[in-house]
């Protein structure tokens, strides 16, 4: 566009004044084109300083000011998730002196056209000129990218270019302060990276367009991820997407990059790109969002419908117990609360991330994400403490302290085991109930039966608004990992198994308030 011999610059923010300010104060919109020209400029010649950063961006820097160190971007085609990872590289390279960043990509063909022009772009004006010294070196070609894949600032900072085509033991070794990982990389190369930053406490940086779904990548974080911001997308008829999400990893987290964050990314042409597209292909390339190769059991669980927090769960109701015993690992087991209106509340559960056990303190997760196994992977709570039925008696009576239990129940295959003690067979319901506390068996059901039941009791009917019968305590950590994790393909090596099992049985006992009456509630269905 040129006015009186004046060219316009394009921009896709800064806004050209219509004729109508044109014709009523020709002399001050001159002035603010001569601005916007410059500052376009700026922005061209200087994107460090003067480029544009979207909103989203900032969220990823408010996730690290909390104290996350692992940030997977997950973004739909040309959101800006790269151009974020470039200038977070330059940024942390200027942050102080002898700083090291590693930058990887797919192969090193890719990072010479994908990666490296984005970072060189980002290098300040005053650094491209510079003359090689006794430590400074930056030294960039379009056709090879930066010499011998590095370069180094004045101040001793230094930026390596790897790839994951290279052997992984080029990452074994060293200390870093950021590693930008751009595009899909492999999960081994992650648990790897890790450790090559603990020294200086650094980040690692993961950017990509998840195009391959629920990679084993995808899964490391997203598996057991609570979404704490979530927005409607205009290309899915309005459904709430997420937006930010906290991993089951507690120094990581999750931020999605949309294609329309980016206004330089053309977010229109995409729109009529994806005209009759698969609502799966619309996440991917428009929101970033993965979808799972493999069916979740509970799609009816929504953390912000059915997770809630210790403080409401009812004061009044019946309380019941159920335990998943075994010998090679800790028992599992789950109080419930069934009020008057028949609604279910998962309110404690042992051992729990977070909690104190005497003698032992905190006994970390029950299960944690890992992206090669579907239900993923036992945590330190499952590593038994060697205790003996007594033991387990008195920690159930310490944690029940004050409170009226109606009914205990266990699994009924375990229980009713027998055992060889003092030249006698006896069963673990027995010996229980010799040391004071009675179990039933719980109901032996088909696990399908049991999937079936708990999601019925999900159900939030969001239609007709009908309120859920089954709500989980923020206290119950492993049983809301499991819940959003489990899909049963590990059968009983599955490291959800048990809190699956426990809410299963509660599902199909049959449960309900007994309003202070002594009638014990046979097994049965909804």
């Amino acid at each position: 566009m040129r006015s009186q011999g004046f060219r316009v610059l394009e921009h896709p923010i800064y806004r050209v004044p219509e004729r109508w300010q044109w014709e009523a104060d020709p002399e001050g919109v001159a002035k603010y084109l001569e601005v916007r020209n410059r500052r376009i400029e700026l922005e061209k010649a200087e994107p460090y300083w003067y480029g544009h950063r979207p909103g989203v961006w900032g969220k990823v820097e408010e996730m690290l000011g909390s104290g996350k160190k692992e940030i997977l971007i997950l973004g739909g085609n040309r959101a800006g998730k790269s151009e974020y990872g470039a200038r977070k590289v330059v940024e942390t390279l200027l942050s102080g002196e002898e700083k090291r960043v590693w930058c990887l990509q797919s192969t090193e063909p890719n990072s010479v056209e994908m990666q490296q022009p984005i970072v060189w772009r980002y290098v300040p004006i005053e650094y491209k000129n510079l003359k090689k010294g006794r430590v400074q070196n930056v030294s960039y070609t379009v056709k090879n990218g930066f010499s011998e894949n590095k370069f180094i600032f004045p101040n001793g900072s230094e930026c390596i270019f790897r790839n994951y085509a290279q052997d992984i033991s080029i990452i074994e070794g060293g200390e870093v302060d950021m590693i930008w990982c751009d595009e899909l990389v492999p999960l081994g190369w992650i648990a790897t990276m890790r450790y090559r930053l603990v020294t200086r406490v650094g980040i690692l940086l993961i950017t990509f367009t998840p195009v391959e779904g629920y990679s084993s990548a995808v899964k490391e974080y997203l598996d057991g991820a609570r979404t704490v911001e979530e927005e409607a997308g205009e290309l899915v008829g309005g459904v709430k997407l997420p937006r930010v999400q906290e991993c089951v990893r507690s120094n990581a987290g999750v931020i999605y990059f949309w294609t329309q964050d980016n206004p330089f990314g053309n977010y229109e042409n995409l729109k009529v790109t994806l005209v009759g597209a698969p609502k799966e292909e619309i996440l991917t390339r428009a929101y970033g969002v993965p979808t799972k190769g493999i069916a979740v059991r509970f799609p009816n669980f929504r953390e912000r419908v059915h997770v809630v927090e210790a403080e409401a769960v009812p004061e009044i109701g019946t309380r019941y117990l159920f335990i998943d015993p075994a010998s090679s690992r800790n028992w599992y087991m789950l109080w419930v609360l069934v009020d008057e209106y028949g609604r279910h509340w998962c309110y404690r559960e042992w051992p729990a991330s977070g909690s104190y056990i005497p003698g032992v303190g905190d006994p970390g997760e029950w299960a944690e994400a890992d992206g090669r196994k579907l239900d993923g992977r036992a945590g330190p709570a499952q590593t038994s403490y060697g205790w003996g039925i007594i033991k387990y008696l008195e920690e159930i009576r310490r944690l029940e302290e004050g409170e009226e239990i109606f009914e205990r129940w266990m699994d009924s295959r375990f229980g009713n085991s027998p055992t060889q003690v003092a030249d006698s067979a006896t069963t673990l319901l027995e010996e229980c109930a010799s040391l004071g506390m009675a179990f039933s068996p719980a109901p032996a059901d088909p696990v399908e039966e049991g999937v079936s039941l708990i999601n019925s009791m999900l159900d939030s009917g969001y239609e007709s608004q009908k309120e859920p019968r089954l709500y989980i305590s923020r206290a119950c950590p492993a049983l809301i990992f499991g819940l959003k994790v489990w899909t049963g393909k590990d059968e009983k090596k599955g490291a959800c198994k048990d809190p699956i099992d426990c809410l299963r049985w509660v599902a199909v006992a049959g449960l309900m308030d007994s309003a202070g009456e002594l009638t014990l509630v046979g097994p049965g269905s909804y």
